[in-house]
């Protein structure tokens, strides 16, 4: 009888432990100074719920990396992972503004590591620069279907862009410069001048706003052409207008054009699902918990996915 008493006890507590008090049911899993849990080797002694050990030829545990043979699978471990980056402030606890910072950072980080790639290709003279007449001998010879007028001005904002690109005003572009020039938004200037082209593009009454019609003859037929029918054209529409004059304005545009719009969409997402306890900031454990959830949103599951695995620092 004792010792079944003894066992009940012990049975409760390890229960309350997993499960979290009543005021906080959803535990901070804050360590991150020295990571509790781990071995002296390193190693997380831990398991996820419902996740076997299984080991491979390395140690490495095979469940937190699951393969379905085209990419790896995203697992608790890789949100909370995830979450260290997050926070930037180290408090436990990350809200969408870090998120944001900590996406738009990684945006350019990964973009900068493509065109450094790819450089000697565009570099035609292989100097190590792209002058103006290289690239602009490169463009217009894809602007054959473009009639004189739209080839004239198509080639005025890629001159404008690329001197706004040329820091050192030398009439080249050198790799870091070259970022700026094909990746408008992460460089002001490059980015304002940019966004004011697209703008007069879809601006087709030319009275300084975007309307739902004129929306849906540039925006989504350019959505369609690249077979992305089945988006919500009228939702993105209502949500990217953010103080709801039923039309877009230039910063609103700003705002769809830098990707910000898209990727804070996601993440509100996974706030949704994930935060609890209406705080607006996730800790580990939420974040963590959210995984099944997010399943159901395939373009939260995307970003997350490829900063975890596609997007290396």
């Amino acid at each position: 009888m004792t010792l079944l008493l003894v066992f009940g006890i012990l049975t409760t507590v390890h229960c309350e432990a997993e499960m979290g008090s009543e005021d906080n049911p959803y535990p901070d899993d804050h360590k991150y100074d020295g990571e509790e849990g781990e071995d002296e080797d390193g190693g997380d002694e831990s398991e996820e719920p419902g996740v076997e050990g299984e080991e491979g030829e390395e140690g490495e545990d095979l469940a937190h990396y699951e393969d379905d043979g085209k990419e790896s699978q995203l697992t608790q471990k890789h949100l909370r992972d995830l979450h260290k980056k997050f926070d930037a402030n180290n408090d436990g606890k990350a809200s969408l503004h870090e998120i944001m910072a900590f996406a738009m950072e990684k945006s350019k980080a990964v973009k900068a590591k493509e065109i450094h790639g790819i450089f000697d290709e565009i570099d035609s003279t292989k100097d190590g620069h792209l002058s103006l007449e290289e690239h602009l001998a490169e463009y217009e010879a894809e602007m054959e279907e473009a009639d004189g007028e739209q080839r004239e001005l198509l080639k005025q904002h890629e001159i404008e862009k690329f001197k706004a690109a040329d820091s050192d005003g030398d009439d080249k572009l050198d790799k870091h410069e070259l970022v700026a020039f094909m990746n408008p938004e992460t460089h002001p200037e490059v980015f304002e001048i940019h966004v004011q082209h697209i703008f007069k593009t879809q601006d087709i009454n030319k009275d300084g706003k975007i309307d739902k019609d004129e929306w849906d003859k540039t925006v989504r037929r350019e959505h369609e052409h690249h077979m992305d029918e089945n988006l919500d054209h009228d939702g993105e529409f209502k949500n990217l207008d953010e103080n709801g004059d039923g039309v877009i304005d230039f910063t609103e545009m700003k705002h769809w054009e830098s990707g910000r719009f898209h990727i804070e969409h996601a993440m509100k997402k996974l706030f949704h699902v994930g935060d609890k306890d209406g705080d607006k900031h996730m800790t580990e454990h939420e974040m963590a918990m959210a995984l099944d959830d997010l399943e159901e949103h395939v373009d939260t599951h995307s970003h997350l996915t490829d900063w975890v695995f596609h997007e290396e620092m």
